[in-house]
């Protein structure tokens, strides 16, 4: 039975312990590979869960006619008027 994919948070805090690992002058050289290995398959979890992010966020800013709006998060100026509903 496979392992359940790590969170992004969950596999961003592993990576960041990975790295304080990697620049440790004392592991041995299959210790330094492993932990790489392991980075960089966190490292994929990460992508995927940022491009799913990134996936939703683009269905939540289709405009009307279904075109793609595209506007800056926080700049203020998109679909969404400063109370958080729609413009009209």
């Amino acid at each position: 039975m496979s392992k359940k994919q790590p969170g992004f948070e969950e596999a961003l805090k592993e990576m960041e312990g990975i790295v304080e690992q990697l620049e440790r002058e004392d592991l041995s050289l299959s210790d330094a590979l492993a932990h790489f290995e392991r980075g960089v398959t966190l490292m994929r979890v990460c992508d995927s869960h940022l491009k799913s992010a990134e996936g939703k966020l683009r269905e939540l800013t289709k405009g009307e006619n279904g075109a793609f709006i595209e506007k800056l998060l926080g700049a203020g100026n998109g679909p969404f008027d400063e109370e958080g509903g729609a413009d009209e």
